[in-house]
């Protein structure tokens, strides 16, 4: 055909047609464009266009999204009461073993620091006050020595099972106990020497027995996975008792220094034998597998419960 016809002119047309309807067609199924620019009138126009169905998809991501904050709501919820019950459950079962830990950590560091952030008073007067400076110092290389000698001899036989960590500790508290209330009671009555002889064997049986076992024996009497947080109780109550005695011996005289230290040797040794288990011989799974029949509420029975590894008042916490 010619170019201008009729004919050609009838094709054009129908092709400008098809094309609008393409067009049309596209524009329909595309889904909106929002912008900030846009009014709420023509945004409802353009999703009127989508139909129910498409509009109905666009509140399900926003409803989905709902539903999965609230889920993860609801299990960190459910960590915080189940943390929250087993914590209530340690306590109950473990907890007359860690007010023993750290009770007996807090009054064994109120004696230990007092004596070695005060070792100058007490050696001024265990010495007499005439005393020269190279003999206090000769006197304090002495006494660390000794001490030294003890943490040796406490590492040797610790897990021998016939001393064990429980006779250690409370054997050391009452000796070293014993010893620092001779030093303050009979103060005016011995002799230097005698009295620093009485001293360094507080540092040696300090060292033989509790120094060693009073941070080690909380590594041992809890289940494993709170024995991290028991711990920490125990180290922070010993803290405290340092904290106590720095503060508390500025304020007493020389002999109350011996006297106090002696006190509190004393009623850790006390404590001790009232709430430490020994656990010299048992098998540390045996207080896991303890710990997991009390989470699901079941009745153990195994060496952990057997009365050679229970404290005193665990054997007769039913009389109490």
């Amino acid at each position: 055909p010619q170019v201008g016809s009729p004919y050609e002119q009838e094709q054009r047309t129908k092709m400008k047609e098809e094309e609008g309807r393409r067009r049309q067609d596209a524009h329909q199924q595309e889904p909106p464009v929002i912008s900030p620019t846009m009014s709420s009138i023509t945004m409802r126009s353009e999703f009127d266009q989508l139909g129910s169905t498409n509009l109905d998809g666009c509140k399900i991501v926003p409803a989905m999204m709902m539903g999965s904050s609230d889920d993860e709501g609801d299990d960190s919820s459910n960590n915080n009461k189940k943390r929250s019950s087993e914590t209530m459950l340690l306590f109950r079962h473990y907890g007359v073993r860690l007010f023993g830990t750290s009770v007996t950590w807090l009054l064994w560091d109120i004696a230990y620091y007092g004596n070695k952030l005060f070792q100058s008073s007490f050696l001024i007067a265990l010495t007499g006050e005439d005393a020269s400076l190279v003999d206090i110092t000769c006197a304090s290389a002495i006494n660390a020595f000794v001490a030294l000698l003890g943490y040796y001899a406490a590492a040797a036989i610790v897990d021998d099972p016939d001393c064990g960590r429980l006779a250690l500790q409370q054997t050391g508290f009452i000796i070293t106990g014993t010893l620092f209330l001779l030093c303050g009671s009979l103060n005016d009555r011995l002799s230097s020497t005698w009295l620093v002889v009485m001293y360094f064997g507080s540092s040696f049986f300090g060292q033989f027995g509790p120094n060693c076992t009073t941070f080690l024996i909380p590594c041992e009497v809890f289940p494993t996975n709170k024995r991290a947080l028991c711990h920490g109780i125990s180290a922070s109550a010993g803290k405290m008792g340092a904290l106590i005695a720095s503060i508390l011996f500025n304020f007493v005289g020389e002999k109350e220094l011996f006297l106090f230290s002696g006190y509190a040797s004393f009623a850790a040794s006390l404590i001790t034998f009232l709430t430490i288990p020994e656990t010299t011989t048992l098998d540390l799974y045996e207080i896991d597998k303890q710990w997991h029949k009390v989470l699901s509420g079941e009745r153990y029975e195994g060496p952990a419960s057997d009365p050679k590894h229970l404290s005193f008042y665990e054997r007769n916490q039913n009389r109490f």
